[in-house]
């Protein structure tokens, strides 16, 4: 295999793990092991699965439906003014509504609130550490052909070589031994609950169109070396990410009989991270996590300067609204931050069933000729989260409680399959059925 192609596929899958392991993927895994206790490798496996696996998936469905390199996405079948306001508005609440903001404040708060520091409220600390954190993300992300680059060359080192340390440490030198007692009566069942419920598939549909511009911009133009290129880039962060999550999720399971099952999950991580290297693990999670964030933050930011520049059709440039994010989100990361991710939450909770159901189908794009199964799958999927958003506010609806799976987020796969089987029978239009 040609030197070069596996050289920058690694280069670009180290960046993929950078961006796709943010501070939520840090803290899930351990209190995984946790409460699974010595059913941990169960738990590890189930939560990949639904994490990992699905936002492969993702990336799989943009090539198997040839559209990885178009701003439309996934969501190219339902036309191109909804497919542009769904990616739109995905960018929008997994950018700088919420996603990005809230990259400056988790570090911060796991950062330094072994130190003494509060993470809520105004503080000079919080305003001095989110300037240098957003400052120095805008400027990786200032230069949109280098940003998967930098994130490889500055970033991703610091933050595979700190976790590889971390699960190191815990495999050499356990806390202490595994709880014969599970406190999780549904550890699958719940492990692949946390997995479906990070939104990494939101993150996997604009981190694969920005990882193919980064491979295109090395020479790989043609399909066969997208599909290829981009394959290997995937396989290097799906690897990391399994070596990482089982390290973590092992973490957990060694301290389930020192900490209790209500232990709050940061609090969590620094506990255990505490334990394995003592005084030293305040210094070392303050660089880990604050380095994890910034990668996270460094590819949304170029991911909507990207976007909207396109959407824009170049009316507002790429450098303009990477700069505007940056500043946006250092503000709203240190007033407000709650209220922003109240409003931007209900949003992306609304959008996340639709896009699954765009995506399943995508991996059957090549058998499906009728664009109406997608469009009516996809509004049947809306309909329901809709309703179940509208009926967490307090509208007196009930219906979606009637629905298989409500209970764990799943209620909108039995519409998205009546609606998408309606479809079939609607004709598209010249002659296609």
């Amino acid at each position: 295999m040609n030197k070069k192609l596996v050289r920058d596929s690694f280069v670009v899958g180290a960046a993929l793990f950078a961006m796709f392991f943010g501070a939520g993927n840090v803290v899930f895994p351990p209190y995984i092991g946790l409460t699974a206790g010595t059913q941990w490798f169960t738990g590890f496996l189930c939560y990949y699965a639904a994490d990992v696996g699905l936002a492969l998936l993702t990336i799989y469905a943009l090539l198997a439906s040839s559209c990885i390199d178009r701003k439309e996405g996934l969501f190219h079948r339902l036309g191109g003014t909804p497919a542009m306001l769904m990616m739109l508005a995905i960018i929008l609440c997994i950018g700088p509504l919420l996603a990005i903001p809230r990259t400056g404040a988790t570090a911060f708060a796991i950062s330094f609130a072994p130190l003494g520091y509060s993470s809520k409220g105004f503080s000079l600390a919080k305003v001095l550490y989110s300037v240098a954190f957003f400052g120095i993300s805008t400027l990786l992300a200032y230069r949109e052909s280098n940003m998967v680059d930098a994130i490889a060359r500055y970033l991703s080192p610091i933050k595979i070589g700190g976790f590889f340390l971390i699960v190191c440490a815990a495999v050499v030198w356990p806390l202490g031994e595994i709880n014969p007692n599970v406190r999780d009566a549904r550890v699958a069942w719940n492990s692949i609950l946390a997995g479906y419920q990070t939104l990494d598939v939101m993150a996997s549909l604009v981190f694969g169109y920005i990882i193919v511009n980064a491979l295109k911009g090395k020479g790989y133009t043609s399909g066969s070396q997208k599909a290829l290129s981009v394959g290997l880039s995937s396989l290097v962060a799906g690897v990391l990410l399994f070596i990482i999550y089982g390290g973590l999720c092992y973490l957990g399971a060694t301290g389930s009989g020192l900490y209790p099952a209500d232990t709050e999950k940061g609090a969590l991580v620094s506990g255990l991270v505490g334990g394995l290297f003592g005084r030293a693990s305040n210094v070392l999670l303050a660089v880990i996590m604050t380095v994890s964030c910034m990668a996270t933050a460094v590819g949304l930011i170029g991911t909507t300067g990207t976007f909207i520049s396109q959407f824009s059709k170049g009316r507002f440039s790429y450098r303009a609204v990477a700069v505007t994010t940056g500043l946006f989100s250092m503000v709203i990361s240190n007033v407000g931050l709650d209220s922003i991710i109240s409003l931007a939450a209900p949003v992306l909770i609304f959008l996340y069933p639709g896009t699954l159901a765009v995506i399943v189908l995508s991996l059957f794009d090549k058998f499906i000729k009728n664009d109406n199964i997608f469009r009516f799958a996809t509004v049947g999927a809306l309909l329901s989260s809709g309703l179940s958003v509208l009926e967490d506010f307090g509208l007196p609806v009930g219906l979606t409680a009637m629905l298989p799976f409500e209970s764990v987020g799943l209620g909108w796969i039995l519409p998205a399959l009546i609606f998408g089987i309606a479809g079939f029978f609607v004709r598209q239009g010249r002659g296609k059925a």
